[in-house]
């Protein structure tokens, strides 16, 4: 199998054929299931099961993703110079475009091959002080027993005026990868504040929460980010937080 993906990569044309159907038939898969598996008749027989279990990746977009590009988008400006991202930089290459002079990926699998850095979030001694201009951390530190050392260690690898761009849930199922042993955290806006303001001053930070009712009963049962219109997901109901999302600028 690797042979053929490798040998298929080396063809331009077939490649980008192959390219062509896979993602056109994924797109026929996601559709599909929104029809057969429609949240009308989920709520009508009313199950004790999601209609899916990964986020609503098998149905579109995971709507979690809708918050996270649209506050990335909104504060693209910052991702620029030397930056840093977990486990993969797609997005500080799609925020980031020609700003970015490097792109660093931060992994604590040695496995993960396109990691440039390997390490723990809690302890990134193999880090220098004041390296990067901007990290990326969406959807990060629920996954991390000691999120303060994390926080922390982000303020000292930070450049003065550097930039830490955080996404966490105030809401969410239990990681489908991470299981029940690897996700330990829900954070509120008010949590958020009080943590970050051990590093950050008060002044340099932006935190905000995001979502409502609809927009949580949606993420929860697994539903996708194409089955909601922009006008469900952009109201914002304080009382009901789905998403955090934190700005925090090093001063």
């Amino acid at each position: 199998m690797k042979n053929l993906v490798k040998y298929i990569k080396s063809k331009p044309l077939l490649y980008k054929i192959c390219h062509k159907i896979y993602f056109g038939a994924m797109s026929l898969r996601r559709f599909l299931t929104r029809i057969l598996k429609h949240q009308f008749f989920y709520f009508l027989l009313k199950p004790t099961t999601p209609l899916s279990d990964w986020y609503g990746l098998d149905r579109g977009q995971s709507i979690c993703r809708y918050f996270i590009e649209k506050f990335l988008e909104e504060n693209k400006v910052l991702i620029k110079g030397y930056c840093l991202e977990i486990r993969d930089d797609y997005y500080t290459k799609k925020f980031g475009d020609d700003k970015v002079k490097q792109s660093d990926i931060l992994d604590v699998d040695t496995n993960i091959e396109k990691a440039t850095i390997y390490g723990d979030l809690r302890n990134l001694n193999n880090i220098q002080d004041n390296t990067y201009d901007c990290i990326i951390l969406t959807q990060v530190l629920q996954y991390i027993d000691d999120y303060i050392s994390a926080v922390k260690e982000c303020y000292r690898i930070l450049k003065p005026e550097g930039a830490l761009l955080v996404t966490v849930p105030a809401m969410s199922r239990i990681d489908c990868v991470a299981g029940i042993k690897g996700d330990f955290w829900r954070f509120t806006s008010t949590g958020a504040e009080y943590i970050f303001n051990k590093f950050f001053k008060k002044e340099n930070l932006e935190i905000k929460s995001c979502g409502n009712v609809l927009v949580g009963v949606g993420y929860w049962i697994g539903l996708s980010r194409e089955e909601l219109s922009k006008k469900e997901l952009d109201y914002n109901d304080r009382n009901f937080p789905c998403f955090v999302m934190i700005k925090a600028i090093k001063k």
